[in-house]
C-alpha cells in the first residue's frame, strides 16, 4: 500500500484560488490553465483540488505511452441494489452508510460488481468516462504479467534475480529470490513507509528512484536513467525476511518482464491484458523522458475498466475475457501461498490488520494483504483501491484524492460489504 506523509505547504483539501471540483461537465478552460500554470513537481501528489486534477489529466503533465485495447467492450449488465449503500462502517469521519461516507470523504469513483454485473456505482467528482491515476493498485498488473510468464515457463521466481537480469549480478540484488521481490521482502534500500524522508526529499534513494522517471524534482544526483539506477541501491537487510514496502520491486519485476519478452511494458500489458478484457477505452502509463515506465503506480483508466481487470480473479472472469489469464494456480499462490511470519513484521501490517478489522494471513505477488477466507487487497496512494472476493465472486474499487485515513476507510468499507451477507457464494 502506498503511503506519503502529508506534504509540505499542501493544505489539506484546499483548493487553488477559484478553483472547484470538478462537474458533470469536466473543468473549465481558465480553470484548467490555472491548475497548468501553478502546477509543482514537488507538491503535486498532495491533497485537494490540485491534486485531483493531477490525478485525472496525469497525460496532461507528463509523457505517457499508450496501453490498448481491442475488440467489442465487454458490457458490464447495471443491477443495482440500494442496499449495498446502506452498509454502515466505522471510519475515521466517524460510523456512516457507505452513501454517506461516499459523498463526505474526497472519493472520485465507488464501484461494486457482484457475479460481474454493477450493483453499486457512483461517481461524486469525475466522471464515469474519465480516467484517473491507479497509483499502487497498478502494481498487480504488474504481478499477473509476471504471473503469466511463469505460468509458461519462463521465470522461476525461485531464482535469484540475476539469472534473468543479469544486469543486476554484480550489485547488491545478486541472490534475491524474484519471489521476495514480488513479496516486498528484497531487503534493499529505497524504501517507502519506513523512509520518513522518501516522498519529501529528492536526494532520499526513494526520492532519486521517482526523479530518474520525472515524477519528482531532480536534483544534482538524480540518475538520468532508472535502468542504471537500480543496480546501484544498496542492500540494508537479508531478502525474504520483512515485508517493506517499495516501489523499487515492483520496477525490478517490470524490467524482469521487458527483458524476458523484448517488449517495452505498456506494450507488453496492451497484448497479454488489455486487448482482452473488453476495456472500454485505451489506458495510458506514465514513462519517463527515456522511456522508463513508472510501473509502480501510474496506469490511467476509468474506474469500470479497473473492475473488468479485477474480474479477471473471480469467477465471473468469462465476462470480460475469452480466455482464462488468471490460472488457478496462480489465484492459489495469492490465497495459500505467502509468508505469514514476514507480513507481519512489518511496519504496515498493524494499520492494515486495523483496517481489515482481523489479521490478514500474509501479502504477496504485490499484493497487500490476504484475509484467511481468501480475499485480497491492493490499494494506492490517496484511497485508490481494488479487493477481490473470489469466493463471493464479489469486486469493489475506488478512485480518490483523499488521506492515508482514506485509503484505511475504503478497506474497512470493502470488508464490511464482503461480510454483510448481500453477496453470499
Amino acid at each position: 500500500m502506498m503511503t506519503r506523509d502529508d506534504l509540505p505547504g499542501m493544505p489539506r483539501n484546499s483548493p487553488l484560488p477559484g478553483s472547484q471540483t470538478p462537474s458533470k461537465t469536466g473543468y473549465r478552460w481558465e480553470e484548467a490553465l490555472q491548475f497548468h500554470r501553478h502546477f509543482d513537481l514537488a507538491k503535486w501528489p498532495g491533497e485537494g483540488e490540485a491534486a485531483r486534477f493531477a490525478y485525472l489529466m496525469t497525460p496532461e503533465l507528463f509523457p505517457h505511452a499508450w496501453i490498448h485495447r481491442a475488440g467489442p467492450i465487454a458490457e458490464l449488465a447495471f443491477s443495482p441494489l440500494e442496499t449495498v449503500g446502506e452498509i454502515r462502517t466505522q471510519t475515521y469521519l466517524g460510523t456512516l452508510k457507505l452513501d454517506e461516507y461516499v459523498q463526505s470523504a474526497p472519493i472520485d469513483g465507488f464501484l461494486v460488481l457482484h457475479r460481474g454485473r454493477i450493483v453499486y456505482e457512483r461517481y461524486p467528482r469525475l466522471r464515469p468516462f474519465d480516467k484517473h491515476i491507479w497509483w499502487s493498485v497498478s502494481k498487480a498488473v504488474v504481478a499477473l504479467v509476471v504471473a503469466l510468464l511463469e505460468d509458461r515457463g519462463l521465470v522461476d521466481v525461485r531464482r535469484p534475480i540475476e539469472t534473468y537480469l543479469p544486469e543486476l549480478a554484480g550489485s547488491d540484488w545478486r541472490g534475491t529470490p524474484i519471489l521476495d521481490i514480488l513479496d516486498m521482502a528484497s531487503g534493499m534500500t529505497g524504501l517507502e513507509s519506513d523512509d520518513p524522508e522518501a516522498y519529501t526529499n529528492p536526494s532520499s534513494p526513494y526520492g532519486r528512484y521517482e526523479g530518474s522517471l520525472g515524477m519528482q524534482p531532480r536534483t544534482a544526483d538524480t540518475p538520468a536513467s532508472t535502468y542504471d539506477y537500480i543496480p546501484r541501491l544498496t542492500r540494508q537487510k537479508p531478502s525474504g525476511q520483512v515485508f517493506e514496502y517499495t516501489s523499487v520491486n515492483t520496477f525490478v519485476l517490470s524490467w524482469l518482464a521487458e527483458k524476458l519478452t523484448d517488449t517495452p511494458f505498456p506494450e507488453l500489458v496492451s497484448r497479454e491484458i488489455w486487448r482482452k478484457i473488453g476495456a472500454e477505452s485505451d489506458a495510458l502509463h506514465l514513462v519517463s523522458a527515456i522511456g522508463a515506465p513508472a510501473t509502480h503506480g501510474t496506469i490511467n483508466s476509468t474506474l469500470r475498466d479497473m473492475a473488468r481487470f479485477g474480474l479477471l480473479f473471480t469467477p465471473s472472469w468469462g465476462i470480460v475475457c475469452r480466455e482464462r489469464l488468471v490460472s488457478d494456480v496462480y489465484l492459489k499462490k495469492i490465497q495459500k501461498g505467502g509468508r505469514p511470519d514476514v507480513f507481519v513484521k512489518g511496519s504496515a501490517a498493524q494499520a492494515l490488520t486495523a483496517a481489515a478489522g482481523e489479521q490478514p494471513r500474509h501479502n504477496t505477488y504485490q499484493w497487500d494483504f490476504v484475509l484467511e477466507d481468501g480475499d485480497f487487497y491492493k490499494g494506492g496512494f490517496m484511497g485508490q483501491m481494488l479487493y477481490v472476493s473470489p469466493s463471493r465472486d464479489l469486486i469493489v474499487t475506488a478512485f480518490a484524492t483523499g488521506t492515508e485515513g482514506d485509503a484505511l476507510a475504503n478497506i474497512a468499507n470493502a470488508r464490511a460489504l464482503a461480510k454483510s451477507g448481500l453477496f453470499a457464494a
